[in-house]
């Protein structure tokens, strides 16, 4: 305000005020210093209001709500922050994302699970009820001859009972129909009971396994990407043109994330891979710090010169061509 203090000693202290005001308006104008004041009168006079526009001029923000939840609910559907759709969100399965570490904790509770007894009634190897199954399957409790087979389950073992059929395949269907898996179904309801804080976490990891696969086949879809409709056998120049520039996209789920989550670090290529992002984030820094790089490696090199036989005059036979 130092210039309208300045300013209202001059002229009225509302006409200095309208000046400030002014001045302040127009430094908002990006480039304003750049403008003349003839071009800028003439531009202004033929600016456009947004008379007649009652819903615009309504608006008490920028944004309103209702186009706020629209772009969130129609294209802010990605994993990245506030919605951003990220590269992993459409082939995010092939890095592992979403899939490496749920089935790694499943795995890991199961383990133990298995190592505590707690499965014991499903994989004992004499009367669990996976084990009586497949020996059911096998038809090691079946007997019979052409018109009549009984598949027998011993006392004692998961689905015990007589069931009988006119077919040996069909008493055995029978003893999964009839007892197998209902005793299927009591044991892992046994278990689940007994184990609630684990089967929780291993269902928890499937519906994070789950949801990746379904999201990746929905933004393929969306994308319109057909893997059947790519032409193999081309060579991926590009990728390794863009390699640099791929570098430098270093958000969580992005570009340099997938490239480096899939390159095979037990090879040289799949190092090279990493490398030039590295060097390009590099070049980047020192670039940004005021230190000009040049790595550019010259892919001219030395060929040897064709024979296109003798094109120049002897001594002898240029005299020879003098005429006096």
């Amino acid at each position: 305000m130092t210039t309208y203090n300045q300013l209202k000693k001059i002229i009225p202290a509302d006409q200095a005020l309208a000046n400030k005001a002014l001045q302040a308006g127009l430094e908002q104008i990006k480039n304003i210093f750049d403008a003349t004041l003839p071009g800028l009168a003439g531009a202004t006079v033929e600016l456009e209001s947004n008379v007649g526009l009652d819903a615009i001029n309504a608006l008490t923000q920028p944004l309103p709500a209702n186009v706020i939840a629209y772009f969130s609910t129609t294209l802010a559907t990605g994993s990245g922050p506030d919605g951003l759709f990220l590269l992993t969100d459409l082939i995010g399965s092939i890095t592992g994302v979403n899939i490496s570490a749920p089935l790694a904790n499943t795995t890991a509770i199961l383990n133990t699970m298995t190592s505590e007894g707690a499965l014991n009634s499903l994989t004992n190897g004499s009367n669990g009820v996976y084990t009586v199954m497949e020996d059911t399957a096998a038809g090691v409790y079946t007997v019979g001859d052409a018109e009549n087979f009984t598949t027998t389950i011993p006392p004692g073992l998961p689905g015990t009972g007589t069931y009988t059929a006119n077919t040996a395949g069909g008493s055995i269907s029978s003893a999964f129909t009839s007892g197998l898996n209902p005793a299927m179904v009591s044991t892992v309801n046994s278990i689940v009971s007994s184990n609630s804080t684990q089967v929780a976490q291993t269902t928890a990891n499937f519906t994070v396994i789950s949801n990746q696969l379904q999201n990746e086949q929905i933004n393929l879809a969306l994308a319109d990407v057909q893997f059947a409709n790519l032409v193999p056998g081309i060579q991926p120049f590009g990728l390794v043109y863009s390699l640099a520039s791929n570098g430098l996209d270093v958000v969580e789920g992005g570009t340099a994330f997938v490239l480096q989550s899939v390159a095979n670090v037990a090879t040289q290529g799949g190092q090279a891979m990493i490398s030039t992002m590295r060097e390009a984030r590099n070049q980047e820094l020192l670039n940004a710090a005021g230190m000009q790089t040049d790595i550019l490696i010259s892919d001219q090199y030395p060929e040897p010169t064709a024979d296109l036989g003798t094109a120049q005059y002897t001594v002898a036979q240029a005299v020879s061509q003098k005429i006096i």
